[in-house]
């Protein structure tokens, strides 16, 4: 990091922080480098002494790391005979503090924190306060990203080791917006893991406040390969990819996945456990649940692509029927639990739970917290799970089944599935999630209903698509 930087000659002199420093391990570095950099320039130890207190910053949050790090940097530079440094180390939050001057290099490993585990104060802080975490499920580490762009010099340079799946969050769209203008280098670790128990993969982003060109430099780590991209095909994702770049795969001859089917995120109870029932056995009217009976007819078969995958028969509760239109209906309250006695019993146990949801404002409470997913339900579908591992899986479900996990798809415009399944299993989609998606580990990709609904692809391979009677002429 400090070499892709140029953090190792004609440093003297200049402001640095880790603004997130831990115990120390790469301001020690740094610290080695300035004191290398200060005796190769013929200065004194005294002038290194005050260079150091000067110019060396880090930050952290945690007492204990905080006295580990000065603790360390007194043992580095006491084997060059320098002692009694008044250190710049600072135990405070850093993106609550500021400074009267701007720095020359903000290099560092910010903490990761994702938003679900962020408590309610800390993310409204964040999102009054910085624009990378306005919108969405932020990560922490994001502030810190923009953060530190707003304490470099004008010519001042950053270097910091993340996540790589902000390249393609949703909420990291803002973040990205920030970036890109700064933007020089990014070393992207694909599937390599450079830290045990995390299952994000990591990258290094490169920025330098003076930059004004519109190319950047892109370095997969992994293959060894280095490519020149241009900035203004950084779209809503970043794809490092030479077809997605050169705006192959929006040309005139491709169409859109989602112009002829419908890709969506499964349906939200928001509380599956008092909806799919997995241990039950059947007469001709119930489904026991252990000491509970359900009307057979509220029962749906219910799927998830691990469910079949492991090949699992499981029940879902359906409060909701189709009328002869196939239009979503609703059972008012009273009708439910007049024809459904048995059913309210047994979600009864659970009513506390399923109250406290973050439903819709409209849902009852023995219904599912969202209903947007259930318009297009009644009809066949295919299923595949939101995470690809080597080769993408994808099932056939028949109209009246309900997928409770990962993203189905129905047809539009009277066209068959058969044909939407033939296009997902194509090596181009492959290939095209491969970098759209994000690693989730070294062997899975997430992707979204989004990503496939915008998957281009072109109608020529697939005839099948053309309205009847539709001649092409060369």
């Amino acid at each position: 990091m400090l070499d892709s930087i140029g953090y190792d000659s004609n440093i003297f002199g200049k402001k640095v922080i880790e603004n997130a420093c831990g115990d120390g391990n790469i301001l020690r570095e740094i610290v080695r480098r300035y004191i290398k950099d200060g005796l190769k320039n013929k200065y004194s130890l005294g002038e290194i002494k005050e260079g150091l207190e000067n110019d060396i910053y880090g930050a952290e949050i945690d007492k204990v790391h905080y006295w580990n790090c000065i603790s360390n940097l007194n043992s580095l530079v006491s084997n060059y005979g320098i002692s009694n440094v008044s250190w710049n180390i600072l135990n405070l939050d850093i993106l609550k503090h500021s400074f009267n001057f701007q720095f020359d290099y903000v290099i560092g490993n910010p903490p990761y924190i994702s938003y679900n585990d962020l408590d309610s104060e800390t993310r409204l802080f964040l999102k009054n306060n910085f624009t990378s975490c306005e919108k969405g499920k932020f990560d922490y580490y994001y502030a810190f990203i923009e953060k530190s762009i707003n304490m470099l010099d004008v010519n001042g340079k950053l270097i910091y080791l993340v996540p790589n799946n902000f390249f393609k969050n949703v909420s990291a769209k803002n973040l990205r917006e920030l970036v890109v203008p700064f933007l020089t280098d990014v070393y992207d670790y694909t599937t390599h893991k450079l830290f045990k128990n995390v299952l994000t993969s990591s990258s290094i982003i490169c920025l330098n406040k003076s930059t004004d060109i519109e190319k950047f430099n892109y370095h997969d780590v992994t293959k060894k390969r280095k490519y020149v991209f241009n900035k203004n095909h950084l779209f809503e994702k970043w794809i490092f990819s030479s077809k997605a770049n050169s705006k192959e795969i929006t040309n005139n001859h491709s169409v859109r996945f989602g112009d002829y089917f419908q890709s969506s995120v499964s349906i939200a109870t928001l509380y599956n456990k008092a909806f799919v029932i997995k241990d039950y056995y059947v007469t001709e009217e119930y489904a026991f649940v252990n000491e509970y009976k359900i009307e057979k007819e509220i029962l749906k078969n219910a799927y998830s692509p691990n469910s079949l995958r492991l090949e699992k028969n499981e029940l879902i509760i359906f409060p909701y029927f189709y009328d002869e239109f196939n239009n979503l209906k609703r059972y008012p309250p009273e009708d439910f639990i007049e024809r459904f006695p048995y059913c309210v019993e047994y979600l009864k146990q659970f009513k506390e739970q399923l109250l406290e949801r973050d439903s819709d404002v409209s849902s009852q409470w023995y219904e599912f917290g969202r209903s947007q997913a259930l318009q297009h339900l009644n009809q066949p579908k295919l299923l595949l799970s939101t995470l690809v591992t080597k080769h993408i899986k994808i099932y056939e479900l028949d109209t009246s089944s309900i997928p409770y996990s990962g993203i189905y798809i129905v047809p539009k415009k009277d066209t068959s599935l058969h044909i939407a399944k033939k296009i997902l299993n194509s090596e181009d989609f492959h290939n095209y999630i491969l970098n759209v998606g994000i690693n989730v580990n070294g062997n899975s990709i997430r992707i979204s209903s989004t990503d496939i609904n915008n998957y281009m692809f072109n109608p020529d391979l697939h005839p099948e698509l053309l309205p009847t009677g539709n001649v092409k002429t060369c």
